[in-house]
């Protein structure tokens, strides 16, 4: 199964996605600013591994310890990636 793993718990960004084998085949950080970096990363990552967002099975994120904006970012994503796709 393709896996979606961000991290949004400190202040450094971080955006991966894994094939079944657990080969990385993306991966992205950035800085500040998770609520406007966070969404254009994970396309970029889905774009590097040839991937659609249709095409994960599993998202994942940090739930903690760290900031508590950038947990809710995160876990606001997921949510909201998973809902959107059933």
């Amino acid at each position: 199964m393709n896996t979606l793993v961000f991290d949004t718990s400190t202040d450094l960004l971080a955006v991966a996605v894994k094939n079944e084998a657990g080969r990385i085949l993306a991966r992205a950080e950035s800085g500040f600013r998770h609520s406007e970096t966070l969404l254009p990363a994970i396309e970029r990552c889905l774009g590097e591994a040839s991937l659609t967002l249709r095409e994960i099975g599993l998202i994942a994120c940090t739930c903690g310890p760290g900031s508590f904006t950038g947990l809710r970012i995160g876990m606001a994503t997921a949510k909201g990636m998973s809902l959107a796709l059933g």
